[in-house]
């Protein structure tokens, strides 16, 4: 049975960045870092694609994990069937666009255009 290894956690992180991407959650996009500046530089969860206990004996790749927010993270695992980040980001993104998948709808600005 294949067991958690908090190392490959730190070796997804440093391949990320090391290909000139952010830590930012796969799922819905939230940077840590740009939210909570020091304090959340860093910070990240990593997350099984394939449950551990689905994907049975072997090794884990850097590619059956995926770098998400805690609250997506949660929103995984909330109940079964457990959606993949990427199938999390469509529910997400079809929410924020009034049902209609794709890239979030620019949202109005509050701004006085005589401002």
């Amino acid at each position: 049975m294949r067991e958690r290894n908090k190392g490959l956690r730190k070796k997804k992180t440093e391949l990320v960045l090391k290909r000139g991407g952010t830590l930012a959650c796969e799922a819905c996009g939230f940077d840590f870092a740009k939210v909570s500046g020091t304090r959340g530089e860093g910070y990240i969860e990593c997350h099984h694609v394939v449950p551990l206990h689905v994907a049975g004996e072997g090794t884990t790749r850097l590619a059956d994990l995926a770098l998400i927010c805690s609250n997506c993270h949660r929103m995984i695992h909330r109940s079964a069937p457990w959606p993949t980040p990427a199938e999390l980001r469509l529910l997400v993104l079809e929410r924020v666009n009034g049902g209609q998948p794709g890239l979030p709808r620019r949202r109005p600005s509050t701004e006085s255009v005589d401002a």
